[in-house]
Formats: C-alpha cells, sequence, structure tokens
C-alpha cells in the first residue's frame, strides 16, 4: 500500500496478535476466541493505533491479482477475467474454470471467501469503537481515521453485495455473549448503510494527503463508492419487478422498478467528476501516444486518474509472491501459463478509425498481423498477440502449432494471445503491480450509463462517454449517428466502451451480471473463441478463428449462494435456485 503504510506495518508484531486474538474460525462474523493483547494495549499510543489501521486497510483493500494458493486475492491462482468472456487460462486446474464449467456451488466457489469479508468488516469496528482511547491523536484526526475505517468496510460490503446481493450488516464488534447469528438485512438496507456512511465519511475525510501518505482513503474515495454501489443499486439485476428467479425478491435486490435510482446514480457519479475537477484528478492524456496515457493511467502510482489502488504487489522474489508464475506467459519471466483474451473479447476493440474488425475463419499471417496492427492503441497496451513485441528485455515473440504438431515457444493459448496489461513493467529484477481500485475514467462510464437511462440520449452522457474514447485515440461519436441514436443503442455503446476501457480491471465479471447479460451467447454461455496459428508444410503461417470452450451458464449464478456452512447454520436464508 502507501508508503507510510509500508514502514509502519513492519512493526505489526502486536497488532497481528491482537488480530489473532480475534480470529473468525468458530463464525464468519467473528467471535472472539481470546484475549492475549487487550484492546486498551493497542489503542494506547499512535504508533500501535495506526498500524492496527494500516492493517485493516491491509484486510480490506480490493485485491484482484492472484499472489499466493489462497481464496479472497483473486481467483484461485488466476484472475477473474478468465471467468469471464475476456479470457482463459489454458490450464485446467486454476478455479476460473470451475465458473466456466458449472461446476461450483453451494460447498465449493473457490473464487470467495465468504468470512474473510467479515474479518476485514471486524477489524474496521474495532479501530472504530476504540480509537477515542488513543491519547495521543486529537478528537478531529479521530473523526477522520474512523472515516477511513467506514469506507473500508463498505468497500467490502460492495464486494460481498457484488457476489451475494443482501447479507447481514454488522453494525459493532460482535461479542462471544451476543447475538452473532445475523440474518441477511434486505438489499435496499444494505446499500444505504454503505451510501449514509460514505456520505457521513466525505464530510470529514481530505481531499489529498502529503505524498508520503498516497494511498490513503480521500474524500474522493468515499465519494466514488457510494457513486458505484449506486450504479449497481439501479442496474436491471437488482432494480426490478421481474427477477431473474422468484423468491427472495427483496434480498436479491429492491424487488421492484424505479427510474428514479438511475437518477440517483447519475447524480453520485457526476460529484466524483465534480470533485475531480476541483482538486486536479483528471485522466491522462500528457502523451501524444494514447497506448502511453493508457498504461500509465493503469500501472503508474500516483498518477492524476488515480483515486485508489491497493499497492501490496510489490517487487516479486522467485516464487513468493505467486504473481508472476500464475499471470505471467509461458517462458516469460516464470509464467506457468499466462491469461488469454477471447476473440470474444477481442471483438469488443475497435481499429484505430473506429471500425469493426472483421476476421475471416482462415487467413495468411501476413492479414492476420495487418488486421492485429489496425487495432486501436488499448488494444495494442493490453494484448500480447504473436508477433507483437512484450519489452525490450522479451522482445518479440511468436506462438503457433508446427506441422509436426508441437507448439512454438510460449503456447498454446486459448484466444487471440495474452493479457499483457499491468504487466509490461515487470522484469528479472522485479516490477510494482497496482491494482487499481478506483480510477476515474470508470466514472465518466458510470455517469455515461446512467444518464442515458434517467434521461435517453442527453448530451451530457454522450460528452462523458467521449472523453474516454478521445483520451483512448479513437473517433468520437455523434447522437445523429444512426449507429447511436437512440437509448438502446447508445446503451450498447456505452457497455462496449466499459469493456475496453476497463478490461481485466475485475468489472465485466460484475458488469455481465448486473446488468443481466450473462447467459447471453458468447458472454457467459456458448462458445468462447480465438485465433490459432498453424504452421504449413511450406513454412509460411495461417490463422484459423476456432472456437476452444463452450461454457454453461445458468440464471441462478446471477448471484453466488451462501456457503452451504452458513446456511446448514439455520439463520440465514439462500439465494433462489441454490
Amino acid at each position: 500500500m502507501m508508503k507510510a503504510i509500508k514502514r509502519t506495518i513492519l512493526y505489526m508484531g502486536m497488532a497481528t496478535a491482537c488480530l489473532l486474538s480475534y480470529s473468525c474460525d468458530d463464525e464468519f462474523l467473528g467471535k472472539p476466541e481470546s484475549n492475549d493483547v487487550s484492546i486498551e494495549d493497542i489503542f494506547s499510543n499512535r504508533v500501535q493505533a495506526e498500524s492496527f489501521l494500516w492493517e485493516t486497510y491491509n484486510s480490506c483493500m480490493p485485491l484482484g491479482f492472484p499472489i499466493d494458493w489462497g481464496k479472497h486475492n483473486g481467483m484461485y491462482a488466476s484472475m477473474l477475467m478468465a471467468a469471464s468472456d475476456e479470457g482463459d487460462v489454458y490450464d485446467t486446474w486454476p478455479s476460473s474454470n470451475d465458473h466456466n464449467t458449472g461446476v461450483w456451488s453451494t460447498a465449493d466457489n473457490r473464487e470467495d471467501d465468504f468470512g474473510t469479508h467479515y474479518k476485514g468488516i471486524r477489524n474496521t469496528w474495532i479501530f472504530i469503537e476504540n480509537v477515542d482511547m488513543v491519547p495521543d491523536i486529537p478528537d478531529s484526526e479521530k473523526q477522520q481515521l474512523k472515516a477511513e475505517a467506514m469506507v473500508l468496510m463498505g468497500l467490502q460490503y460492495h464486494e460481498l453485495m457484488k457476489r451475494y446481493g443482501a447479507v447481514p450488516l454488522v453494525t459493532e464488534v460482535l461479542s462471544a455473549s451476543g447475538d452473532i447469528m445475523l440474518p441477511r438485512n434486505t438489499y435496499g438496507e444494505c446499500v444505504e448503510f454503505i451510501v449514509n456512511n460514505c456520505e457521513a465519511a466525505a464530510e470529514v475525510l481530505p481531499d489529498s494527503y502529503p505524498s508520503e501518505f498516497m494511498g490513503r482513503i480521500t474524500r474522493g474515495v468515499a465519494l466514488a463508492l457510494k457513486a458505484r454501489v449506486l450504479l449497481y443499486a439501479a442496474s436491471p439485476l437488482h432494480n426490478t419487478d421481474a427477477p431473474y428467479l422468484p423468491g427472495e425478491e427483496t434480498l436479491t435486490g429492491y424487488g421492484d422498478y424505479d427510474a428514479q435510482r438511475w437518477q440517483r446514480a447519475a447524480v453520485a457519479n457526476k460529484a466524483v467528476l465534480d470533485w475531480a475537477a476541483e482538486n486536479g484528478t483528471h485522466l491522462v492524456r500528457a502523451s501524444e501516444d494514447p497506448a502511453a496515457n493508457y498504461r500509465e493511467a493503469v500501472e503508474v502510482q500516483g498518477n492524476p486518474e488515480m483515486l485508489l489502488a491497493n499497492q501490496s504487489n510489490g517487487w516479486w522474489g522467485a516464487w513468493s509472491p505467486m504473481f508472476q508464475q500464475f499471470v505471467m506467459p509461458r517462458g516469460i519471466y516464470g509464467g506457468w501459463y499466462g491469461h488469454g483474451v477471447t476473440l470474444n473479447h477481442a471483438n469488443q476493440y475497435h481499429t484505430l478509425s473506429g471500425e469493426d474488425q472483421v476476421w475471416e475463419d482462415q487467413g495468411s499471417y501476413a492479414e492476420f498481423t495487418s488486421k492485429m496492427q489496425a487495432m486501436e492503441p488499448r488494444f495494442q497496451y493490453s494484448v500480447f498477440y504473436s508477433g507483437s513485441k512484450w519489452n525490450d528485455e522479451i522482445g518479440t515473440r511468436e506462438f503457433f502449432r508446427r506441422t509436426d504438431g508441437t507448439w512454438s515457444d510460449g503456447a498454446p493459448v486459448n484466444g487471440v494471445g495474452y493479457m499483457k496489461k499491468y504487466l509490461g513493467r515487470g522484469n528479472w529484477s522485479g516490477g510494482q503491480f497496482h491494482w487499481m481500485v478506483f480510477r476515474l475514467a470508470e466514472f465518466y462510464l458510470n455517469y455515461a450509463e446512467a444518464l442515458n437511462e434517467a434521461s435517453p440520449l442527453d448530451p451530457m452522457a454522450i460528452e462523458a462517454l467521449n472523453a474516454i474514447k478521445e483520451r483512448a485515440g479513437i473517433p468520437a461519436i455523434d447522437a445523429a449517428d444512426p449507429r447511436y441514436n437512440t437509448q438502446d443503442k447508445l446503451r450498447e455503446e456505452i457497455k462496449r466502451e466499459r469493456a475496453i476501457e476497463l478490461a481485466f480491471e475485475e468489472h465485466r465479471f460484475f458488469d455481465v451480471r448486473r446488468c443481466r447479460i450473462a447467459g447471453q451467447e458468447g458472454v457467459m454461455s456458448g462458445q468462447m473463441w480465438g485465433l490459432n496459428l498453424y504452421e504449413q508444410e511450406a513454412g509460411n503461417l495461417v490463422y484459423r478463428r476456432e472456437p476452444f470452450e463452450s461454457r454453461v451458464w445458468e440464471d441462478r449464478m446471477y448471484l453466488y449462494p451462501i456457503p452451504q456452512s452458513e446456511i446448514d447454520k439455520g439463520y440465514l436464508q439462500q439465494n433462489p435456485g441454490w
């Protein structure tokens, strides 16, 4: 995370002991087991109290990179993009394949650990309820620190709600003598809980920090979380009078449709853009090369577009963390398999001229290269395809199937090539990798989407969408263009732009759910396609457009099941269909 947190976290002996003493092994809501280190010790002075807060950051900040063999740090040994139409892992054992083949269940969902979220939430309440004891922190600063903890709590509740819908709301530190078997609140109550806390936090949080505290929760982050939560709440999965499956309508959503929810989301996302304009936060545009701007926006700590990033993926070692083994392409910096980018996803991108790329069933390698090089800058940065350059150290690679049936270096890969986004700055000496929790581009797209639903074809929605397109180096759109001149057409273009701009940032997996399009052919259901290269007897290469997998979708998968181990305790209602 931030430099100050990294420095202070070295001290974590006593704070960690406290956390261990408040293990959540018995109940997911956090039943304490012992008191080896007292609360009074932890909150006896600033250094120890801040150490506890830094560890709370560590337990609450989302991270989409797989860094070890455990759950909740991204998919088990793979990223979430490989469980959506964005990508695939060629090897069968990473857990992204559980979702693609439909074998996950109430007893076995390796993508998420339900209880881990509540450990983070418990940490926030421990801090909020006890920081007033610290004698050497001024009262005004204590309110700010509490606000940081409240937003961190909201982040964890949002992670839960994206996956499960309504969940139990914990509003204090639970004790062994109290009621820890809390039922699920309604979806609406969960939304308002996060929104109200974000609004209260925004009243006391600063707009920025000194550079040594980069990475802490600001007022802009509080506004961003509120805005994203309200966008999800307004979306078709939750804001509907026709739920995806009957039963428990107030747990999976509101149980009705209200157009004002879209308006509320539009206002909240516009507030983020207004805050950004007033505080020097803006889309990265410094370079004449749109791909370089996009790369900086995603990779560079402290760039002007970044609102919040998890900075815990530091310089790697040989085997720990496992990040490079899980995400680097075969044969690059120790990569085992990498993450293929499907043709389904690649077809979302435009060419430089703003048109769709068209792939025949088969063609020459010259045609393959020409079509790839014609793709827009964000594609060039994000995808490592045969004949392209990884970096100066690795150079250019080709991957294809030889005439004898063997694969060349770097192959095979399911898709059109490997994910390169995030990874280009790494080398054999190491690399720093930031997981973007919030960056400003998202809120232009959030605003465009919500405003088009509240006020179809609103010029401000098109302006917000064009801000992202223009930064990307592709032509802006016009409401007079027959391709975009209805609410439905503009809606589809906004979805497409989200798929491109926010690719592999753990949005698509949830966007197709909240928009209720996951069951469409080629999204989370049906054929996934790639472009494979084959060597011919004459030594030349040809490409072939080929399916590599048929994926399984059932509508009950719009929300995860509550783990069966919790359902068996008799106090939680299960989601429909499970």
